[in-house]
């Protein structure tokens, strides 16, 4: 492993990046976003206030990141699994299982902390929206891939009853 004085600027910045994501991510699961302070996760990492603002601004700039991640995590592992088998009933299947496969990680426990505040925050709404909208795309692309013959119009109403049904699975899982 690279010794981190080693390291090129761009990868510090990286390094310090994903070290406040994972630190955030943390607590956000131990203690929900009132835990999540931008001062104490500085004061953990032993970086200034300052320092941690210059990577993320708000609480809600570092919420965006945790989120847009996951969702990431998400999409990506729907892309493998469509990509997994070539008939189309199975990689309907591999597609839907993978998407309720990661229901039982502990990371989907983000997902509820954000559906409990996103309805008291503005900004968290607008994560929450942005993220569906991203899946939902992710879900479009992948029935357009399975199914080339539906319609446009059609896919994105499948896609939003799959968000809708996961969703709802996420929720029974806790």
């Amino acid at each position: 492993s690279e010794d981190k004085a080693q390291l090129p600027p761009r990868a510090k910045g990286r390094e310090r990046r994903r070290q406040i994501v994972d630190t955030a991510k943390r607590r956000l699961l131990a203690a929900g976003v009132e835990g999540l302070v931008l001062r104490e996760i500085a004061e953990e990492l032993g970086i200034t206030h300052g320092n941690l603002q210059y990577y993320f601004a708000t609480k809600s700039s570092l919420l965006e990141a945790i989120f847009d991640e996951e969702i990431v995590k998400y999409t990506d592992t729907m892309k493998i699994a469509l990509s997994a088998t070539s008939t189309r009933q199975g990689r309907l299947a591999t597609f839907l299982d993978s998407s309720i496969d990661l229901l039982s990680i502990d990371e989907v426990r983000l997902w509820h902390i954000l559906f409990g505040v996103a309805h008291q925050n503005p900004e968290l709404a607008a994560v929450l929206k942005r993220e569906n909208e991203r899946y939902e795309n992710t879900l479009c692309d992948a029935l357009g891939e399975i199914f080339p013959e539906m319609h446009a119009e059609r896919r994105s109403h499948v896609a939003q009853m799959i968000r809708m049904l996961i969703d709802g699975l996420g929720i029974t899982v806790i």
